[in-house]
């Protein structure tokens, strides 16, 4: 009679494992790995901006110059902070 009391038994349901940070380190790195490409990708655009703005700046053409920091200044502050939120993103537990 116990058997079939054990076999009849609502079953409980199923308690998700709490896993060590070692274990469910294996499912974070690869839990967003496209944005921290892409972040990496807007951090080198923004270095690049830079560069750009730096080279229009000598040669010397018939540009504004605070026009040509202005917006400059603006996208690399744009392009970095985009870059780093993403970074920040993909490393989030």
């Amino acid at each position: 009679m116990s058997k079939r009391r054990e076999k009849n038994k609502p079953q409980q349901p199923q308690t998700a494992s709490l896993q060590s940070p070692a274990e469910n380190n294996d499912t974070l790195k690869e839990r967003h790995p496209i944005a921290k490409k892409m972040g990496d990708f807007f951090i080198d655009v923004a270095k690049l901006v830079i560069g750009g703005v730096i080279l229009a700046g000598l040669m010397k053409q018939d540009i504004d110059y605070w026009l040509l920091v202005g917006s400059g200044s603006f996208a690399v502050l744009m392009f970095v902070s985009f870059g780093l939120y993403l970074i920040k993103y993909a490393n989030k537990k």
